[in-house]
């Protein structure tokens, strides 16, 4: 939809719109919209016969992106009093504005660029806005199609995008609870398992650098909500593998691990992290295993027996175990 969202420069100009009078901030905001549903209905099958899927002529495809690229920064920088919606948000979610905007993007070739691209945008949006944005399901639901359509993407900078997003997601939902019923029934909306943000990070658990650590990250946000919330530990426990990948991704680890450690000399001697973080399988082996029991510490006690008893049956037992007896 937009081939950059955001630049420092755009991001300071917009600062700038906080002396503005709101009511010319939301005229634009209602101009800006105009002019892209315009181009939206002009390649859109259902309202034109003429539209191609696919095609976007590069020009249009571009005023798009400059007319939402300025509206983005009015709605962030919209502040509301008191409690109500301010008149740009208002706008946005009557309109159902976001979900416009992903269905255009879904007309066009859904790239990894275009993935991207989304993914900033919510980014921005969530992170900057100064006003709640989640509370809302017209902006929350594109936001959980998009994270459905990258389920299973394999291209690292949408990977590492899409985790960077996630993690922020969980943020905010561990320090402002109250949303997470919405989560739970946006991802029904979608047909996708409940609780969509956690399901898409279970396959980075045991990812090694940035990616996995951000992943780790945000499943704890996950578990310390959990211990106050027995809906998701219940959710957790009886619908997700969170359990048996952490626990069998500890045999794998194990697995991979060098035979034999070099000796500094024949004397005896205490594994330090200075020894063991010169090994890349150990270094991953170890992340997952100091992951493993911050989740036991902060989970609600079902996560936490569960995890016990997959780590004690699928690792200790038949994996560990003969290994020390080698």
């Amino acid at each position: 939809m937009m081939s950059s969202v955001a630049t420092e420069g755009k991001l300071r100009q917009a600062v700038s719109l906080q002396g503005v009078d709101p009511e010319t901030c939301m005229i634009v905001f209602e101009n800006h919209w105009a002019q892209v549903v315009k181009i939206l209905e002009k390649h859109d099958p259902l309202k034109n016969t003429q539209a191609k899927y696919g095609f976007i002529p590069p020009d249009e495809a571009s005023a798009v992106q400059n007319y939402v690229e300025h509206m983005l920064f009015l709605l962030i920088e919209e502040q509301a009093r008191d409690a109500a919606m301010g008149p740009i948000l208002e706008f946005v979610v009557s309109e159902n504005i976001m979900e416009k905007l992903f269905l255009w993007s879904l007309r066009r070739e859904f790239t990894d660029e275009t993935k991207m691209e989304q993914l900033k945008m919510y980014e921005m949006l969530i992170t900057q806005s100064h006003q709640p944005l989640l509370h809302h399901k017209p902006i929350l639901k594109p936001l959980m199609m998009l994270l459905s359509s990258c389920s299973g993407t394999t291209t690292p900078t949408v990977e590492g995008k899409l985790v960077v997003l996630l993690n922020q997601l969980c943020s905010i939902l561990a320090k402002d609870p109250s949303i997470l019923e919405l989560f739970f029934h946006t991802s029904e909306d979608q047909g996708a398992a409940n609780f969509l943000i956690f399901s898409l990070l279970i396959p980075f658990i045991h990812r090694e650098g940035t990616v996995g650590q951000q992943a780790r990250d945000a499943l704890l946000f996950i578990m310390s909500l959990s211990a106050e919330n027995s809906m998701v530990a219940h959710h957790i426990v009886e619908n997700t593998y969170f359990c048996p990948v952490l626990a069998t991704g500890l045999s794998g680890l194990y697995s991979s691990l060098p035979a034999k450690l070099e000796e500094k000399d024949e004397e005896w001697h205490c594994l330090l992290k200075d020894d063991w973080v010169l090994l890349p399988p150990l270094v991953q082996f170890m992340n997952s295993l100091e992951f493993c029991n911050a989740v036991i510490q902060v989970a609600h006690p079902l996560i936490r027996n569960q995890l016990v008893s997959y780590i004690y049956n699928g690792f200790l037992v038949p994996v560990l175990a003969p290994a020390l007896h080698k």
